[in-house]
């Protein structure tokens, strides 16, 4: 957890079980789960039937568990934080965890075994899945159930890569090789689109994996000098599949250090998107030129700020053409703006400092100077906490569960639909007191004990079927 600024993590509290009873930490279980419920009920019902839609590879004879149970058993291994299929095993299957499943979607009829989960994801595109959390994350911008994260009008999407897992044996031929001497490493390296908001909120977008498909490999060139798809080149075909996910939607691109070029910055601008992106010192030298040059005629365009505990001195210089050439040798022009941030805090009775610098799509104002730097370029962070989250805490984002390429990509997506269904569940209002209390992850190993465990009134559960659910988040 992080304060709404953004400026650090927030310190839970340290105390003893506040519970005096059995009975009053049974209603406060009993609480927490039927929170918990109401927000699957407002979710997962339309997130099921886009599943639903899916074909099932499956022979009509051979299937013995209904494809939307699959990956509700997948997306479950998630939602709590199982560390293996191998755990899931163990955990999902008992006979307690199916009735409390069954008394809230009656759908769920059977508990089957993560082995049969996985032979599905090797079957269904794993595109097809993904479809379903795009079109979820969509549904809810229509409902604006987010609008809180709005910033200067514009959803911002924060844009970056990771390697999910690496091994010293050919797994699958469209992972990505790195040669070093004789040794060859091969990884699985995926691109991530998110919502990030100023309150420090990480919503799952898209993801874009990096592969090599068949026949990339010359047979006149060896492994080391071959062509590799990167972390660039996927991100033109993810930003072509987010403005058909949100052809009209207003949206801001921030990313790091190694998106400001002219391709780029042309495809943002051609989808007609704002970006506020990170600009090393040692990158664009001709716009670092002319920005400090022009910074040194007009001192004007500055303003001094407190943020948190750090003192900041902005500036800026607008309107600074920049020219690129493309793979065919065309020469381009595009405008573009630059910011400066200069920060100074005291720490441990030292004086810190820190520079941060970015490009920007729009002209830069002493009215919009704040908003565009401390709530949305800063928040670019978002999305670094959030594959920490994953890789950290419980969602096992390096954790290899499967060989398959596409299984991989579909365990991938189920547990960013599960990632989704956490955040959605533990930032609505019935859950928020208990996440202060005990953090996002005690508050999941919380509900799991809580929905694992001998403690719960099914009926008060099965009640929740007949209610309207209503999403209401803090944000």
């Amino acid at each position: 957890m992080r304060n709404p600024e953004g400026l650090g993590p927030v310190t839970l509290p340290n105390r003893k079980c506040a519970y005096e009873s059995v009975e009053e930490e049974r209603e406060a279980r009993q609480a927490a789960a039927e929170a918990q419920v109401n927000a699957w009920l407002a979710i997962l019902p339309g997130t099921l039937e886009k599943l639903s839609r899916i074909k099932d590879p499956r022979r009509p004879g051979s299937i013995r568990h209904k494809l939307t149970v699959l990956m509700v058993y997948g997306m479950l291994l998630f939602v709590y934080q199982l560390s293996s299929r191998r755990e899931a095993n163990r955990e999902l299957t008992r006979p307690g965890m199916l009735e409390v499943l069954r008394s809230v979607f009656p759908d769920i009829d059977s508990a089957p075994h993560m082995d049969t989960v996985e032979e599905l994801l090797e079957d269904v595109p794993a595109e097809e899945i993904e479809a379903v959390l795009g079109k979820e994350v969509s549904r809810l911008l229509r409902s604006n159930k987010l609008r809180a994260l709005l910033v200067e009008k514009y959803y911002v999407v924060a844009v970056d890569g990771s390697r999910k897992f690496s091994r010293n044996a050919p797994f699958a031929k469209e992972a990505l090789r790195r040669t070093s001497g004789d040794e060859v490493t091969y990884y699985a390296y995926c691109l991530e689109a998110v919502l990030v908001g100023p309150q420090g909120i990480t919503i799952p977008l898209l993801a874009e994996f990096c592969e090599n498909a068949a026949g990339d490999k010359d047979k006149e060139m060896n492994e080391k000098q071959a062509k590799q798809d990167c972390e660039l080149k996927a991100f033109y075909r993810l930003a072509k599949r987010l403005k058909e996910l949100f052809p009209k939607r207003r949206l801001m691109i921030v990313a790091d250090g190694l998106y400001p070029n002219g391709p780029v910055m042309d495809t943002c601008r051609r989808y007609k998107w704002d970006f506020m992106i990170v600009l090393p010192s040692a990158c664009l030298k001709t716009v670092w030129e002319d920005a400090e040059g022009l910074h040194r005629l007009e001192p004007g365009e500055s303003r001094t700020n407190r943020w948190g505990d750090h003192d900041q001195n902005i500036w800026w210089a607008n309107n600074i053409p920049y020219d690129w050439k493309d793979a065919e040798d065309h020469y381009h022009r595009i405008t573009i703006h630059v910011v400066v941030c200069d920060e100074t805090w005291e720490k441990n009775g030292q004086t810190q400092a820190s520079r941060w610098a970015w490009v920007s799509a729009a002209p830069i104002t002493k009215k919009n100077v704040l908003a565009r730097c401390n709530r949305a370029a800063r928040h670019r962070w978002g999305i670094e906490e959030n594959f920490l989250t994953e890789k950290t805490q419980g969602y096992g984002y390096e954790h290899a569960f499967s060989y398959d390429w596409n299984a991989i990509k579909g365990w991938h997506t189920l547990m960013r639909l599960a990632h989704l269904l956490n955040v959605l569940a533990l930032h609505t209002v019935a859950l928020w007191d208990t996440v202060q209390t005990l953090g996002m992850r005690g508050a999941i190993r919380f509900l799991w004990q809580t929905m694992s465990g001998n403690w719960l009134d099914l009926s008060r559960l099965k009640a929740l079927r007949n209610k309207p659910a209503q999403l209401r988040l803090v944000i």
